[in-house]
């Protein structure tokens, strides 16, 4: 007996699931179908971003060797592509075309303009570096304060680049005249976590360029040197050839 009753359930659960099936299998198939075809378009395209940057570094390749070969025209032209096209690639063509420019024709403001295109110091190691080409490029022509200005986001960085950003204004301290600014930030940089071997050494021979400010006497206080000062000052502009009146006498002197 209790055979027929788990036979009559299992009839009735069979035509249950059938019943389910007839309503909604066609969603399970739906379902199915789509997983299928989005693995597909997955797989085509990784396919498709794996051919287009085989075809992008195969670009770059191509330009690298044309610039090598001092080609500056068709390097020129196949770094502003990869440029114009925006691609991940797209920084470090940037820096190629700056070269192209800067080396092949003297064309500094291009130079100049590709670099600034792809700047940005909070960006990524190349667009940071490509910040900090472009303000060595300006440098000669831009103050002190415009320097710092340009280069302040990576200044309070703590990367390498930040560090040699430092030494760029340091040394443009030194070339305004700024002798103190410049000893102070190459002391800093002679000690700096973030600065490289290279740079340490080159701030410590900065360092013996820099004019050191002028030390009082040992012992001479502030009013005793601002005295012997004045009496110099004095002695400096007085005639070499003057001669002492001679009295009369009278007592007065003759002119």
């Amino acid at each position: 007996m209790t055979d027929i009753f788990e036979e009559v359930e299992e009839a009735h659960r069979k035509d249950r699931f059938d019943d389910a099936w007839q309503k909604y299998g066609w969603v399970v198939w739906l379902a199915g179908l789509g997983i299928i075809i989005a693995v597909a378009a997955n797989e085509i395209m990784s396919w498709q971003r794996e051919q287009a940057l085989d075809k992008r570094a195969a670009g770059l390749e191509a330009a690298v060797a044309a610039f090598e070969a001092a080609d500056y025209a068709e390097a020129e032209s196949q770094f502003q592509a990869i440029v114009d096209g925006g691609s991940s690639l797209a920084p470090i063509a940037a820096q190629y075309l700056a070269q192209v420019r800067l080396e092949g024709t003297g064309n500094r403001d291009g130079a100049v303009a590709a670099l600034e295109a792809s700047a940005n110091l909070e960006g990524d190691p190349f667009q940071r570096i490509a910040a900090l080409k472009a303000a060595y490029l300006k440098s000669d022509s831009a103050t002190l304060a415009e320097l710092e200005a340009m280069l302040a986001p990576l200044l309070n960085g703590d990367s390498p680049a930040s560090a040699l950003a430092q030494e760029l204004v340091a040394a443009k301290a030194f070339e305004a005249g700024d002798f103190e600014r410049a000893r102070t930030d190459f002391n800093y940089l002679r000690f700096a976590p973030n600065a490289p071997e290279g740079l340490r050494r080159r701030a410590e021979i900065a360092l013996t360029a820099i004019p050191r400010p002028a030390q009082p006497e040992p012992g001479a206080t502030n009013e005793q040197a601002d005295d012997n000062e004045t009496t110099s000052l004095l002695t400096q502009s007085a005639p070499a050839d003057t001669e002492p009146a001679e009295a009369d006498d009278t007592g007065g002197e003759q002119p």
